[in-house]
This record gives structure tokens, sequence and C-alpha cells, in this order.
């Protein structure tokens, strides 16, 4: 196994596209295993393969060559199966347990997973909460991410696997592909820009807090670099520490973009946690991470971005 060959599982998503940048520019070799491949592959220090992410004939050649492996695979999000347990266990923890079957065996692999600050909490009881907080869930896609990160922790004890668990807060940057029903601030830019109103579900005040792409990236390659000084089994809160209620965001997105918002305010949901604010100490201390980009510099690098995307 070569160290500085890396594996991202799911590379093709919004987070796996973000990350080969850095990983290249620090000298790596990437792999990118996802379902669909780019019709260009303009990088020659990247290599695609197209396939299931539990395709074992894949991941027994790249494993044998990989010192780190990502694991940012999720083809669901809260909404999508607020009402259908079954479909997030198929969407998403099935093909993790097979992918699980092989990965288990190659003790030498760095594993890093990409869980979530935002919803495997729950609506905790102290905050901000620290990662000895307990998992408590309200959604069936939090529920997904805390049920993988147990496999692991199992993994982790039984095989003596090193495994890294990330819990970002809400991720947004430039390049984030808007999708319906995730990501706030990518979906409040969109709305803004076609003159829409957005949707808050309640009143407004359900508190969260967030974290500009390039942060995550650094945390990301930080917990990788970090390798076997780190403990066999680790989990990290990542975000800026900045918290805001949905109505303190819609103001700050209104004076980085000069623009007024329009609103359209519908009743409260069930899979919405009331309030999150990560404590994220663990992850300065040990492995000496800042954030650095403040939020309303990275509002405004992603709404001129937005703005010249061609509709």
């Amino acid at each position: 196994m070569n160290p500085q060959e890396v594996l991202l599982i799911g590379g093709m998503g919004y987070v796996g596209r973000q990350l080969q940048r850095p990983l290249l520019k620090a000298g790596y070799r990437v792999h990118v295993l996802d379902k669909t491949a780019p019709e260009r592959r303009g990088e020659e220090a990247i290599e695609f393969h197209e396939g299931l992410l539990s395709d074992e004939s894949i991941l027994k050649e790249v494993l044998d060559r990989c010192g780190t492996l990502f694991y940012l695979a999720s083809d669901s999000v809260p909404t999508s199966t607020a009402k259908y347990p079954a479909l997030e266990g198929e969407l998403n923890l099935l093909p993790f347990l097979k992918f699980l079957d092989i990965f288990q065996n190659y003790h030498g692999v760095h594993l890093v997973y990409l869980s979530s600050g935002g919803t495997i909490y729950g609506n905790p009881e102290k905050i901000p909460v620290d990662e000895s907080s307990p998992v408590a869930p309200i959604s069936y896609h939090g529920a997904g991410k805390a049920a993988i990160e147990a496999f692991l922790h199992v993994c982790s004890s039984q095989f003596d696997n090193q495994i890294t668990i990330l819990r970002p807060s809400n991720l947004y940057g430039p390049d984030q592909p808007y999708v319906v029903g995730f990501g706030i601030i990518r979906t409040m830019l969109e709305k803004l820009k076609r003159d829409e109103p957005v949707e808050i579900w309640g009143d407004g005040e359900v508190v969260r807090d967030y974290l500009y792409i390039d942060d995550f990236l650094a945390a990301c390659l930080s917990c990788m670099q970090a390798g076997s000084q780190q403990q066999r089994f680790r989990i990290f809160n990542v975000s800026a520490g900045r918290s805001l209620s949905i109505n303190q965001l819609c103001d700050v997105i209104e004076e980085a973009t000069r623009r007024r918002l329009k609103k359209r305010f519908l009743p409260g949901r069930a899979i919405d946690v009331k309030s999150v604010i990560l404590d994220c100490s663990r992850i300065k201390t040990e492995l000496s991470w800042q954030p650095v980009v403040e939020m309303s510099e990275g509002i405004k690098r992603t709404w001129e971005w937005i703005k010249k995307m061609v509709q």
C-alpha cells in the first residue's frame, strides 16, 4: 500500500470533486470510485473506476494500492427518506455493509467516513455538543449515519482497522449543485438569483452552524496526514463555530449579496432538528485545524460563482 495514493468512494459527489483538487496539489495520486465516471479525464494523477461502491473486483485492486480511503457516498437527504426507513437502508446502509465486508480485511488502509454533525445528535440537551454527546437522530437519514458509525466502531474494534469519522456542520461553497431539500445556503442563493421565494419550515428560529467547503477540505487533509499518530478510532466534529437561526442567516445573505430574499413560511417538520451547535475543540487541539473563511466572505464567494452560472 502506498501512502501517497488515496481512494475516494463516492468521489463524484460535491465533497469528492472538491477534495480532488487539494489532494492533487499536495502530490497524491487519486483514485475515484463512483457509479458514473466523467467522460473527460484530464488529470493524469486521477484514476477513475466506474462501478458500484461495493464492487469487489475494483475494491480489491485499488485497496492494495491506497493508504487512505475517504467514504463520501450518500444517496439520500433527510427529506428524501423521511417516511421511508427501508429506502434509507437500501440507498445507503446496505451498500455500505457490502463495502465493509471487503474493507475489514485491509488493515493498513486508513478509512475516513463523512458522517453528519447536523443530523446525528438530534435535539441535544446541552449546547454546544461535543463528540461524547449522545447520538439520537430524529430522521432516518441521521439514523443511517449513526448505524454506519456503529458498524465502523465494531470494525475498528474487531479487525484493528484505523478509522476516523468526520461530523461536519452544513457545508456550502462554490460548485455545490442545487439539490431540492438539501444545502440551505445553496438553496437560498439559488432562489435569490431566480427571484423566487425561499421556503422556511417553521418560524425560522431553528439554529444551525455552517462551514465553508475549503475549510472542510483542510480538515480532511489534516486528518489524513495525521495518519498513524491518531488513535485507532476517532470522531471529530467539524464546524466554523458560528451558529445562526434561519432568520439570522437570511439577514447575513441579504447583507452579503445586497439583495432582498423573498420568504414563504410553512408549518414546521418533525425531521428538522431545533438547534445544533458543534463543539470543535477536539479537532482544533489534536489536529491543529482552524476554520479561516468568515461566513460573510464565504457567502460572497458562493454568490459570485452562482451569478456566473449559465441558467
